[in-house]
């Protein structure tokens, strides 16, 4: 391929974008800014964790007590609250396939802050991951939420028992990759339920009384519980690759049985192709030396900063 046939298709999806509404680019905007969100706060994590075990600390509670795991934590949140409102104008599959994006996010930063070691492959699959968001971002056809089935709520607040039990199994069987992959489950129930809520009633009482919104709180909970003991108990690369694949493959197909999710005429194709492109890079950094976040594979003795200070 030419640099004319690249610079003609950047061109015609310039083009694209810049013919998608308002709403598209603002939820758009909303997804990049979670997933920068997403991954700046799995690096603050990551840097809190690595001075509490340069102290001699251990445990959730030693990391807790460290600013920067606190601000990575809000962070994470923020991110989470920014993607929620780019569900109510974004396909499912759209949302959930750009916040994997912050995978690469995670890696780049590691590489600057933590000096964590990037290979080739992994800048291949930056790159890649960029190629796809784009074109995931650019075939998504504007989705408004509308209305659900009662079969569909009633199959969104079942789940929850299910992820809790099936958690819970996981738990008992040490089994890291499956609590990564029901992790990636809860949240995709998260954003399916946010993508289906629907608040009639503004008092107070009414807003309570809403149970996909006590849904999307359950999922969100469960998840985040699932994936930090899922990291707890198994290394970080696996465990990531396996939510983040979960969560756009559900997402993706979940989204066009149950919502109705579709692409853009004629992008079919390129947004299989973008979500494909997306799901394997996400492997591929999943297992970059970047990802070794966790302080238990990383000590912070061996990292340059804290011999620096030693």
């Amino acid at each position: 391929m030419t640099t004319g046939h690249l610079s003609a298709m950047a061109g015609h999806l310039w083009q694209r974008f810049h013919h998608h509404s308002g709403a598209v680019r603002l939820a758009l905007l909303f997804c990049a800014v979670a997933a920068v969100g997403y991954g700046a706060g799995a690096v603050m994590q990551a840097l809190g964790a690595r001075r509490a075990d340069a102290k001699g600390d251990t445990g959730i509670a030693a990391m807790i007590r460290q600013p920067i795991f606190l601000i990575g934590l809000l962070t994470d949140f923020g991110a989470w609250v920014i993607s929620r409102f780019a569900l109510h104008t974004l396909p499912l599959f759209a949302v959930q396939t750009m916040l994997a994006g912050s995978l690469a996010i995670t890696v780049l930063l590691a590489r600057i802050v933590l000096n964590a070691e990037l290979h080739g492959r992994d800048r291949l699959a930056i790159a890649a991951t960029m190629v796809g968001l784009v074109i995931v971002g650019i075939s998504a056809s504007p989705e408004p939420a509308n209305d659900i089935t009662h079969r569909l709520k009633v199959c969104i607040l079942v789940g929850i028992p299910i992820v809790i039990a099936l958690g819970t199994v996981a738990l008992k069987l040490h089994k890291s990759v499956v609590l990564a992959v029901l992790s990636g489950a809860a949240f995709t129930g998260s954003a399916l339920a946010a993508r289906a809520v629907h608040i009639k009633d503004e008092s107070l009482g009414g807003i309570l009384s809403e149970p996909l919104l006590w849904a999307v709180l359950i999922y969100a909970v469960l998840a985040l519980g699932l994936h930090a003991t899922a990291l707890m108990r198994g290394h970080v690369g696996p465990v990531t690759a396996a939510m983040w694949a979960t969560e756009v493959l559900m997402a993706s197909v979940i989204g066009a049985i149950a919502l109705n999710d579709h692409m853009r005429r004629g992008w079919t194709i390129p947004a299989i192709v973008g979500i494909s492109l997306t799901v394997a890079a996400t492997v591929v950094l999943a297992r970059s030396p970047a990802q070794e976040l966790d302080h238990r594979t990383a000590p912070a003795a061996a990292h340059p900063s804290v011999r620096g200070r030693s």
